[in-house]
């Protein structure tokens, strides 16, 4: 057996040589290359891109890396830290890599990296940042948490665009700045340093670079780019992109009138104020604002309310390329900007305030970006780009430093651009990221572009994915465009869209997008645009610079436009006031953007589209690619709850409640931040985060997840009542802490969880039940309310009597204070219509007295017979109709008739009494006349209730005017409904097809077709049918639709009547002619009848009379104009013109033909395009087959040297194509310039250009060339044409600066060119002047220090030019006499120069200590008075009257004695008294008669002081001698009321009523007694009784036995006034002391005559009534109560009700009360809770009624219903339903019971069980030496955790010092610069 140490040795050498295999076993090829990537390689290659193919750039199988990092093109493998060295051969590492950590990234990562030295830039989701590291080796960076490493390939790094327009490739307008020698090419860093040698490679010019960002001119050889790509200093290169801009009614649609109507905020906020903008400044970024300069010639809508207008030129070498100058101003030539600026804050100045913009009094900082291009014309695309936005900036955050700078709060961009790609990430997204960033509360707007299309397929969906950029960022509000409301423009989409959108008009439909608005979403994924606003038609600010007049001209100050453009200004508008909003009335000082965004997005309007589709467009349910989170709703905003300026980091998380009240509308919450800038090669550009997780009050959680967007929400229809919660979690926060905002579409109050500890959303510090959940907010806060009606449920320590809540399941009731069972709230359910009186009615009122017990209340004055009140007190009944509570002896409500008032008062049937007894159906008959007023089933209801009538076949009571039993028609009882159809004719009264016949065979008039109706009149058939109304019944008529014809003797078809339609000539001879006359023969019918010479047919008829001229053809009957040719154009020989006699036969037959060609003139019918002659007076010619007026013929007159193509050239050729019409063609393929054709065929006035500039060699003409016979390119002057070196417009010869394309004029000469944009600029135009400095040139300097005369202050003083005070001292320090005050005017000279000197001694004010007096100067003391006149010159002091400048403690002018100075001198002898300051007797008493204490006797010394100061005072009482009233005593001096007793209360028996005289001796000295008993009337409880005075016990009751009233119980309070015990404790307040009290405690009862505790009181409502007060063992009513169905179930999902019938029964007497509840606590929410019922004879021995609920929560419950009589103590019955609330959405729960024998037999538990053991086992031979140390170590560690939390929360400060830490309630800090 091996000993204990051999065991371990062997143990330890295995260990090691385990170690030793280790390397070899884990050694293995590298693996293999492997090229997967979205990347264009074969395009890349062609420009000299190509992949590594290294395993450092990730080119490899995932599966053998540790991670995957998503970049654009491709997913990266990642290399662990540990296999790095083996795979890349790098142990150190110096430069750019991309470093992950495991998921998620800590947010203080990235800072412990930056502490060891490393750098990082962009963050690439999800896990890794770029850095920079310096000499860091893998085993550094495995320490400090790296978990993977790789590096950007070549192929990562170049934009697509870049590729394809470096290959050829047309990508758009930006093309053609890829058409030169040198092009450009953004850069984003991936740090911020450029590479070295980037400034000597050939082929590359640096033209910018700042921080991150650059922009280079290269030579775009394979060589070049290949060299940018393998530069690890470039993160990417992408190409110049090409911006543009993104092309009322709109307001009302977003409701900005809400917020300009002071009226509306009113009434939604009494605090709040309307708001139109003023306060905020906007800054717009577009094209210019209309003359660019805010004087007399800017747009009245904006001249008052501008900060500044800034206008932004273009880079040298644009300007270089375009031709033009850098910066050409901010005027508007092309309309966009002053457009969009009016959108939103024109004012409407210039028209009355009918057309502004959405916040009018915003102030407007307006940055000009708009520049002409002369080159910018792109031959290639015929497209005219030379007024583009050239003035964008290479980094746009510059727009967002300027505009911060100056105050803005808003930032609206209408622009943007597609050249690379729809929704593309990038270097301007990033900016404009940053910028949001930097500047969190300024909002930051871009449009989201017109890019809509309906192309794949054309289905009539508009499709994704067409978002430009930079509306592409993250942090900026993208906004896309909705149909406007203007339907008077009927223009539609049109067809390049698919159906149904291509017949939707533009604007008619503010439900619906605009189909040119971009749709998202962005590359990765992100929903976008943000919010959508109106933009079609939109009507605001025209530029007075253009003719341009957008989609429709208003009028000259206003035009309509549309676009993106449009809804984006009106969102910054919308912007602008909801800010105001936030500030002024909402008190939220510095609103963010995110909040903005959120607030916005909750509270959008989901729009519902106007295609009637849910998949199409807006129709979609927001949020949507297609219109965000809907259209913007200001009305909305008002009043969202939210919250911002917290914070959470990595696995941080921040909750809030809040509570949702009943029948909520949709609940909105959405969740917002800033993020962090990402980088354009990163596949997903979310950086940090954060989720959004929603609990409602059933505890169901919904969470939402979403990794790319940084605005997210969720919706909830019609949320649940009760207490929701809302968490942020920072899933994933590696750049952090993370800001956000979240807002909620609902006024309500979000609680901070940490604050609530029983999350019912009130803070604990306000909460009254702090640990128990509760929505109480009235009598207390924060408890149980079972029924939400604010007041709690009463408890142990809270009762009804402290305010709770006395109906806990009635949510309309709260109080009873008469404790009757009705609620005291009017309003409430069965409201107490009598509150302080304890009553029982229940019909007419509840809760009043009712003596008779019907359940009708008393008439009791107030309450009348006539209000309801029981008409018959002392009788029950129940009448109820005319009047309540009365006999009834047919039941039908109506009470019967009292003539005698035996029941009550008199009453008779006039009254309202039954009418009809023993007729339970009728009971009133209002006209008399025999029938009831009730209608049927009712008995003979009269139909007729206010007429006297005597029907009674259709009707009952109604008029009869001919007496047969039908009632005559009204305007309710019609003919059809039965009424007498004849009135007046007794023998006829119905008439059933109602044509005017009576129906009664017998009668007058019968209809012979009684049941048709009918008008005929003739052969004795009436009432018969005759359609035509010809009097002849259909049956009679030949023509029965025909009114003019009836007989048709012949048969033929045509009428006899000769005066009707269509008559018969030939009525005799059946024929078939139509066409000259009717029904005579027609030979060949061809409607023309034969002729008829001897009148055979009928009248003889001849051709003449229109006979046909050939009987036998029937293709021609008649020749109208007589020239051979038959007018049927179709039958023989037709005539084309029958109505013309003409001679043509080539085109036509028998048309006019003037020249006899042949071919027939033209006419309405026949144009030449058809074949007429063309030339009809001319017969040489006869065709122009382009209608130019030239003939076809080349032999006739003046042929067409182009006779297929339109022309109207005269001079070189005939009839050729002439634009310009000035009269020389165009030229072609067949005749060109040089043979005489046109050079300018757009230009009438031009048409040689023999140099061949393109400028014209007439010189009247447009542009004419000045140099007709040299090639040049000037253009400005007027001079045109003319060479041009330096490409500035300026020809040579006139060019002063002619190698300087920014210079070309200096009119004086100095060598400044005039142009203020160009090099060097004159600041003084036309005068000679040789200043160089402060940016002004060629100026006066007098001096000749640089600056020139006029901005130099002291232009004769060199080296001193600025005075800013104007005091004559220039401000440079090191120049002469400088100004050591520059800052204010001065004229000290003596101390310092250029100070103020008030008093003008020299010396400067701040070391004069007199300014204003030139006499004096020092003050050492610094008391005002000067040295030399200073008593006390080194003393401060104010003395002025005995010597000035001493301490004067008191301020009267006299000084404090000192050692060298008294009284005697005159130093002040009060010297803390302002009033005195002499005493000459010394009695401490000054001699100022107006001063304090004036001494009275001041030459007598004296010590009285009450009545006069300083006289004598024999007994020192302060009283002088001369009004001592009591001289001798000190103790009294004064008896104001002269009884005898002193004043003084404390003195010899002090008077207690020192002002009346009075002889009270027993309690008190000197008072008033009226009873003489001693005792003062103050005190004496009984002044005017001499026999009591005093009450111990304050009870009323006196305490002298032998005394009126003596009190029973002197020494306790009672009130007691019934029985012998007066004036001992009644405690229920019923008169009867508790001791003779049976029930001391309930006011209700004080007898129990059986002894049995229940009272004799029966009143229902009373404390324990006894039904049978003689009989003990019988007492409380009795019922009972049953309910079904006895189990119910209801899904907490639907929270669908639930019904339970219960029937309640008794056998009490009449009036017996029970009240029956639902008992329930807060598992369910009545709806139908509770119900009183009174049992009487109508109601019976039993009652139904059925209860009404629907769950609050999820389980099992017993719900108890009781029936209980009010007042008793026990109910009288119970029963119980058992309740299964389930949740449908969860699934079904397994049954998780289980036996431990299971387990043990379980094969898992068995091998766990083994496996276990042996490490065990194992653990402990290894480590039992440690054991005990670790557990130590444990301990240890768990008491300090104890010990730090206990600290925490009981010290609330540290808490709140750590939520700081954690950036919980703190500003965001400023983005890392470094």
């Amino acid at each position: 057996m091996p000993t204990h140490r051999a065991r371990v040795s062997a143990f330890l050498v295995c260990l090691m040589l385990t170690q030793l295999a280790t390397p070899f076993a884990s050694s293995s090829s590298l693996p293999s290359i492997q090229i997967n990537t979205n990347a264009d390689l074969e395009m890349l290659s062609q420009i000299g891109v190509v992949p590594t193919k290294e395993h450092a750039n990730g080119w490899y199988n995932p599966a053998e890396g540790v991670d995957t990092l998503g970049l654009l093109y491709r997913d990266a493998t990642v290399t662990s830290v540990e296999d790095w060295p083996e795979r890349t051969g790098e142990r150190i590492l110096s430069g750019f890599y991309i470093l992950t950590h495991t998921y998620p990234v800590p947010t203080e990562w990235e800072g412990e990296l930056k502490e060891d030295g490393i750098n990082c830039y962009s963050f690439i989701s999800p896990n890794g940042f770029s850095c920079e590291l310096n000499k860091h080796s893998t085993k550094q960076l495995d320490d400090l948490g790296v978990e993977g490493i790789v590096q950007l390939d070549p192929t990562d790094k170049v934009s697509l665009g870049l590729s394809m327009v470096l290959t050829g490739e047309y990508i758009g307008p930006a093309s053609i700045l890829y058409q030169q020698e040198n092009v450009p090419v953004n850069l984003l860093l991936s740090g911020k340093s450029l590479p070295e040698g980037i400034y000597t490679t050939e082929g590359i010019e640096v033209e910018y670079h700042e921080g991150r960002f650059a922009t280079i001119y290269i030579h775009p050889t394979p060589t070049v780019i290949s060299w940018l790509t393998e530069q690890e200093e470039i993160e990417w290169l992408e190409e110049e992109q090409w911006f543009s801009h993104q092309n009322s009614v709109a307001d009302g649609i977003i409701k900005a009138t809400d917020l300009w109507s002071q009226s509306t905020m009113s009434g939604i906020d009494a605090s709040w104020n309307h708001v139109d903008g003023t306060g905020i400044t906007v800054a717009v970024v577009d094209s210019g604002l209309d003359s660019g300069t805010n004087d007399s010639t800017m747009h009245p809508d904006f001249r008052d309310h501008i900060l500044d207008i800034v206008s932004f030129p273009m880079t040298s070498s644009r300007a270089s390329w375009c031709g033009s100058p850098a910066d050409d101003g901010a005027s508007d030539i092309d309309g966009h900007g002053t457009h969009v600026a009016g959108s939103v804050l024109g004012d409407g100045t210039d028209s009355s305030g009918n057309i502004k913009g959405i916040a009018p009094e915003a102030r407007l900082y307006f940055q000009s970006v708009g520049v002409w291009c002369a080159n910018g014309d792109n031959p290639s695309t015929s497209a005219d780009e030379r007024y583009s936005l050239w003035g964008i900036p290479s980094n746009i955050t510059k727009l967002f430093d300027l505009a911060a700078e100056n105050g803005s709060r808003v930032h609206t961009n209408s622009w943007g651009s597609t050249s690379l790609g729809f929704g593309v990430y990038s270097a301007r997204s990033v900016q404009a990221d940053i910028g949001a960033r930097n500047y969190p509360n300024m909002t930051i707007l871009f449009s989201a572009g017109n890019s809509g299309e309906d192309t794949t397929p054309k289905n009539g969906e508009i499709d994704f994915d067409s978002l430009g950029n930079p509306a592409t960022a993250k942090n900026v509000f993208t906004v896309g465009a909705s149909e406007n409301d203007r339907t008077t423009f009927t223009g539609v989409w049109g067809p390049s869209y698919g159906s149904p959108i291509s017949s939707d008009k533009l604007a008619d439909n503010t439900s619906g997008m605009a189909a040119f608005s971009s749709r998202g979403p962005v590359d990765d994924g992100r929903i976008k645009p943000d919010i959508s606003a109106p933009g079609t038609f939109i009507l605001s600010t025209k530029s007075r610079s253009t003719t341009n007049t957008g989609w429709a001209v208003y009028n000259s100050s206003y035009t309509y436009m549309g676009g993106t453009s449009m809804a984006t200004p009106l969102t910054a508008g919308a912007t602008a006031l909801l800010l105001e909003h936030l500030i002024d009335n909402r008190g939220h000082q510095d609103p963010s953007s995110a909040l903005v965004k959120a607030i916005f997005a909750a509270s959008a309007t989901d729009m519902m589209g106007q295609y009637s589709s849910s998949t199409n467009g807006a129709g979609e349910t927001a949020p949507n690619n297609h219109e965000g989170w809907g259209r913007v709703d200001l009305r909305n905003a008002l009043n969202a709850t939210f919250i911002e300026n917290e914070s959470v980091s990595t696995s941080g998380n921040r909750g809030w409640s809040f509570n949702v009240p009943v029948s909520a509308p949709d609940l909105n919450i959405v969740l917002s931040w800033i993020d962090p800038e990402s980088t354009t090669v990163a596949a997903t550009n979310l950086v940090n985060d954060l989720d959004l997780a929603i609990k409602d009050p059933s505890g169901t959680w919904t969470e939402l997840s979403n990794n790319v967007d940084n605005l997210r929400g969720l919706k909830f229809a019609s949320p649940a009542q009760g207490t929701w919660e809302v968490h942020v979690n920072g899933t994933n926060v590696p750049r952090g802490p993370q800001f956000f905002a979240l807002a909620l579409n609902q006024e309500t109050t979000l609680v901070n969880l940490t604050e609530d500890s029983d999350f019912d959303g009130v803070e604990d510090d306000e909460d009254d039940c702090e640990s128990v959940y509760g929505t109480s907010s009235i009598d207390r806060k924060g408890c149980p309310d079972s029924d939400g009606d604010g007041y709690s449920n009463p408890d142990t320590s809270w009762g009804t009597g402290d305010g709770a809540d006395a109906f806990p399941a009635v949510a309309t009731q709260w109080a009873d204070q008469d404790f009757d069972g009705y609620g005291d709230n009017a309003a409430g359910f069965q409201p107490d219509s009598c509150v302080v009186t304890l009553g029982n009615s229940s019909n007419d009122r509840f809760g009043c007295l009712d003596d008779d017990g019907d359940g009708y209340s008393n008439n009791d004055g107030s309450w009348l017979v006539s209000d309801g009140a029981d008409g018959c007190n002392s009788v029950k009944a129940y009448s109820n109709i005319d009047r309540n509570g009365c006999p009834d002896e047919d039941g039908d409500g109506a009470s019967d008739p009292d003539p005698t008032g035996i029941n009550g008062s008199v009453w008779t049937v006039a009254d309202g009494a039954d009418a009809f007894l023993g007729d339970a159906t009728q009971w009133s008959d209002g006209d008399g006349d025999g029938y009831g007023d009730n209608p049927p089933p009712a008995t003979e209801g009269d139909a007729c209730v206010a007429v006297i009538g005597t029907s009674n076949v259709d009707r009952y009571g109604c008029v009869d005017s001919d007496g047969d039993g039908y009632s005559d028609a009204d305007a309710l009882w019609t003919i059809a409904d039965g009424a007498d159809a004849f009135p007046s004719e007794p023998s006829q009264w119905a008439d059933q097809d109602g044509d005017g016949y009576g129906d009664n065979a017998s009668g007058v008039d019968a209809d012979d077709c009684p049941t048709t109706f009918g008008t005929s009149t003739e052969l004795g058939n009436l009432g018969c049918s005759d359609l035509d109304s010809d009097g002849y019944a259909d049956g009679d008529d030949a023509f029965p639709t025909d009114a003019t014809q009836w007989s048709d003797a012949d048969g033929d078809g045509y009428g006899d009547e000769s005066t009707g339609n269509n008559p018969d000539a030939c009525p005799s001879v059946s024929g078939t002619s139509t066409l000259d006359r009717y029904g005579c023969p027609d030979s060949d019918a061809d409607g023309a009848s034969d002729e008829d010479l001897t009148g055979t047919s009928g009248p003889v008829w001849t051709i003449a009379d229109g006979a046909d001229i050939l009987p036998l053809d029937a293709s021609q009957q008649a020749d109208t104009d007589g020239d051979g040719y038959g007018d049927n154009p179709a039958g023989t020989n037709g005539d084309s013109c029958p109505g013309v006699f003409g001679s043509s036969t080539v085109d036509r037959t028998g048309c006019p033909d003037s020249d006899g060609d042949g071919v027939s003139d033209a006419d309405a019918g026949w144009t030449v395009a058809q074949g007429a002659d063309a030339f009809p007076s001319d017969a040489t010619q006869s065709a122009d087959t382009d209608g130019d007026g030239y003939g076809d013929d080349p032999a006739g007159t003046n042929p067409d040297d182009c006779p297929d193509q339109h022309g109207n050239s005269t001079d070189d050729r005939k009839g050729c194509p002439d634009s310009d019409g000035d009269g020389i063609s165009d030229a072609d393929g067949l005749w060109n310039v040089s043979q005489g054709g046109d050079a300018f065929r757009s230009d009438k006035t031009q048409w040689q250009d023999q140099d061949g500039d393109g400028y014209g060699d007439n010189a009247s003409g447009n542009f004419p060339d000045a140099c007709p016979t040299v090639y040049g390119d000037s253009w400005q002057n007027g001079n045109l044409g003319c060479p041009d070196t330096d490409k500035d417009g300026w020809a040579d010869t006139e060019d002063s600066h002619p190698n300087d394309f920014t210079q070309w004029s200096d009119v004086d000469g100095d060598g400044y060119g005039d142009n203020p944009g160009g090099t060097n600029p004159d600041a003084c135009y036309g005068v000679v002047g040789n200043s160089t400095k402060g940016n002004r040139y060629g100026c006066i300097d007098s001096d000749g220090d640089g600056w020139d005369d006029t901005i130099d202050e002291l232009p004769l003083l060199k080296h001193q030019w600025l005075d800013q005070d104007g005091d004559g001292y220039g401000d440079n320090a090191t120049g002469p006499q400088p100004d050591a005050c520059p800052g204010e005017p001065g004229t000290s000279t003596v101390d310092r120069y250029g100070c103020i000197d008030s008093d003008g001694d020299g010396i400067s004010d701040e070391n004069d200590a007199f300014p204003d007096d030139a006499t004096r100067s020092s003050d050492i003391d610094g008391d005002g008075y000067d040295d030399l006149e200073d008593a006390c010159m080194l003393v401060n002091g104010t003395s002025s009257v005995d010597r000035l400048g001493c301490k004067d403690s008191d301020g009267d002018g006299y000084s404090d004695g000192d050692g060298t100075w008294s009284s005697v001198d005159g130093a002040d002898a009060f010297p803390d008294e302002a009033t005195q300051h002499a005493d000459q007797d010394s009695d401490g008493f000054g001699d100022n008669a107006a001063g304090f204490q004036a001494d009275d006797c001041p030459t007598t010394p004296g010590t009285s002081f009450r009545d006069v100061f300083g006289c004598e005072d024999e007994d020192n009482d302060g009283m002088s001698d001369s009004t001592d009233a009591f001289m001798g005593d000190s103790t009294q001096w004064n008896d104001t009321d002269g009884d005898g007793f002193g004043d003084e209360l404390n003195g010899t028996q002090g008077d207690a009523c020192p002002e009346a005289s009075g002889t009270s001796t027993n309690d008190v000295f000197g008072c008033v007694d009226s009873d003489g008993d001693g005792y003062s009337d103050a005190n004496d409880v009984w002044p005017d009784d001499s026999t009591q005075w005093y009450d111990d016990d304050m009870d009323g009751f006196g305490d002298e036995t032998s005394g009126t009233a003596p009190d029973q119980c002197p020494d306790e309070y009672g009130t007691a006034f019934r029985g012998a015990k007066i004036g001992c404790p009644d405690t229920d307040g019923d008169g009867y002391a508790d001791e003779d009290d049976a029930f001391p405690e309930q006011i209700s009862q004080h007898l129990d005559s059986d002894g049995d505790g229940w009272g004799d009181n029966q009143t229902s409502g009373a404390y324990k009534p006894d039904h049978w007060p003689s009989d003990p063992s019988r007492n409380a009513g009795e019922a009972s109560i049953s309910c079904e169905p006895s189990r119910i179930s209801s899904d907490i999902v639907t929270r669908s009700s639930f019904e339970i019938n219960c029937v309640v029964t008794t056998a009490m007497s009449d009036g017996f009360t029970i009240r029956v509840d639902i008992e329930h606590a807060n598992s369910i929410e009545p709806i139908e809770g509770s119900y009183t019922m009174v049992f009487d004879s109508e109601t019976g021995s039993s009652q139904v009624k059925i209860f009404s609920a629907r769950p609050l929560k999820e389980g099992n419950f017993d719900l108890i219903l009781t029936a209980r009589e009010p007042g008793a103590e026990n109910p009288a019955a119970t029963t119980t339903i058992r309740l299964n609330v389930y949740n449908s959405s969860t699934p079904s729960k397994v049954d998780d019971s289980f036996e431990l024998g299971d387990v043990f037999e379980t094969a898992v538990f068995q091998i766990g069980a083994a496996a276990l053991l042996f490490v065990l086992l194992f653990g402990l031979l290894v480590i039992r030496g440690k054991s005990r140390r670790i557990k130590d170590e444990e301990n240890r560690k768990m008491q300090a955790a104890e010990v730090l939390y206990n600290r925490m929360m009981s010290d609330r400060d540290v808490v709140q010092r750590r939520r700081m830490e954690l950036g919980y309630d703190a500003v965001a800090p400023p983005p890392d610069m470094d």
